[in-house]
This record gives C-alpha cells, structure tokens and sequence, in this order.
C-alpha cells in the first residue's frame, strides 16, 4: 500500500483513521467497544511509525543518514515516555475526556503537519549528499 499510494498519504491517512477510532472513546462507549476501538486506534498509530521508518531514512542523504535517523528515533522515544505519564495523571485527575481529546488533538495537528511534509519519496532515488538534496528541494518547490 505504502508503495502504490505514498508515504505521505499512508501516514496522513492512518492518522485521520486514528481519529476515527478515538472520537468514541470521548463519550463513555460500552466496555464491549472501548477494547475494539483502542486496538484500532492502536493499529493505525503503529502503521504510521512503521512507515515513518520507511520514510525517513529515504529523506536523509546518505552522509548523515544515521544521525538523522537517530534523532529522529530519539524524539519519538521520548514522546513514548512522556505520553503514558500525560495518560495517567489526567486518567487519575478525573479527566478522562480530557486526556481523549488530548489526544485527538496531538493525532489531528500530526496528521495535517504530515500533509505539508516537503518531500514525497515514493519511486526516488536515495541522495548521497547534502548538496544534491538541496537540488531536489528546490526542484519540489
């Protein structure tokens, strides 16, 4: 799918279908659908990180390849530790609605930022240098 539709609508699109799954869970759903609707909110988060790693060593030129990806990797690692601490102590606070359109939100502001990403790099060549993606930067725009 990611090949055929792109990475930017495949992120976008898993996103937007997060939102689909989360939105229920703002209104105290039946125990018997808030299980189904987390594994899909679940499902979609875990395909867009997945192509996120297709992604973006594909931004990358070749020189700094590792180390952006490592940043990169860096920050999601940390927005996977704070996310559970925000979780509970909103979950504990009694703000259960809260902390859903928490994020419903941080899932929305996600899914639009992906739709303004700079590069499509489905069908491209990887760069080699710094220089010569700068070019394509300028070529896109």
């Amino acid at each position: 799918m990611v090949d055929r539709v792109g990475r930017k609508l495949s992120m976008s699109s898993m996103f937007f279908l997060c939102l689909f799954f989360l939105f229920p869970l703002a209104f105290s759903p039946p125990e018997s659908l808030t299980t189904p609707l987390l594994f899909g909110a679940r499902v979609c988060i875990t395909t867009t990180f997945t192509v996120v790693y297709v992604y973006a060593p594909e931004i990358y030129p070749t020189s700094v390849r590792t180390t952006g990806l490592g940043v990169a990797s860096s920050a999601g690692r940390i927005g996977g530790m704070i996310c559970p601490l925000v979780a509970i102590s909103l979950v504990h606070g009694c703000h259960t609605t809260a902390s859903i359109f928490l994020f419903e939100l941080v899932v929305l502001i996600s899914g639009v930022c992906v739709i303004f990403f700079p590069f499509e790099t489905t069908g491209c060549e990887l760069s080699d240098d710094i220089s010569s993606l700068k070019l394509v930067a300028v070529d896109i725009v």
